[in-house]
Formats: C-alpha cells, sequence, structure tokens
C-alpha cells in the first residue's frame, strides 16, 4: 500500500471500545485495543495516501449474542449490517480515523466521557448480569 501511496484498512472495533464491560470483558479490551491500534496507524500512514479506520458498531443483527453466551443484546437499538457497512464506507471516504456507527450508539458511547468510569462499569454489568448465561466447562457452570 505505502508503494502505491494508496489504500484502505477497516478494522472492527465496537462500542464496547469506550468502555470495561464486565462479563465481556476481554471482548471489550481487544476492541479497546483495535480502536488504539487502528487510530494509531491512521496517523502513521496518512502521509502514505492510506486510509485506516476502526469501525465500532453497537448492536449488529447478527448471531453475536447467543455466540457470546448473552439471552439477549443489552439494549433495544440494533443496526442491519448493512447499515453498518453503509456508516464504515461512508466514514472512511471522509478520511475518519474511527466511526461509531447509528446515532443512539455515538451518545452511548460519548456518555461515557462526562461520568465516572466505575458507574459506567457498574451500570453496564448491571445490565449484562441479567443477560449472561454462563456456559458450563467440564459440567460445571
Amino acid at each position: 500500500m505505502r508503494g502505491r501511496r494508496a489504500g484502505s484498512i477497516i478494522n472492527v472495533a465496537s462500542t464496547a471500545s469506550f468502555q470495561p464491560v464486565p462479563f465481556m470483558a476481554t471482548y471489550a479490551a481487544t476492541k479497546a485495543f483495535a480502536l488504539s491500534f487502528s487510530e494509531a496507524l491512521w496517523e502513521e500512514n496518512r502521509a502514505w495516501g492510506i486510509r485506516v479506520m476502526a469501525l465500532c458498531p453497537g448492536s449488529t443483527e447478527t448471531n453475536f449474542f447467543k455466540v457470546a453466551g448473552v439471552d439477549t443484546p443489552p439494549s433495544n437499538i440494533s443496526q442491519t449490517p448493512e447499515a453498518v457497512v453503509e456508516t464504515a464506507l461512508a466514514a472512511l471516504a471522509r478520511g475518519k480515523g474511527h466511526v461509531i456507527s447509528g446515532w443512539g450508539n455515538f451518545l452511548m458511547a460519548e456518555a461515557g466521557r462526562f461520568v465516572p468510569r466505575a458507574l459506567v462499569t457498574r451500570i453496564a454489568g448491571m445490565i449484562l448480569r441479567k443477560r449472561y448465561k454462563p456456559t458450563e466447562v467440564n459440567g460445571k457452570s
């Protein structure tokens, strides 16, 4: 890409990138890494004409929550995969380093800047504790 002085990379992060998420701690931490990594690459490669962006969708109509062991999404705000992709491509064309897909997701992610992290973590824990179904390991929950 540097040789061509052109190219694009979209890394899928999440709205979970912006806060700790109890019961999904590793997921949220890896998404925070993806956001930070992508934004750093965005700056490193701008001079080369390479666009790098972190896509931060919220709840999307996929089987994610079933696979994650959560019986229902933590919010009623859900987007189609097509809407998320449209948001990503439009933001990439504008040269954004990251984009949060959906206004509700944007407000939720940005609100965390004005509330103490401990409170955000507690609220997320209360919401997910009700929905989390631990998987069995060796016949034990």
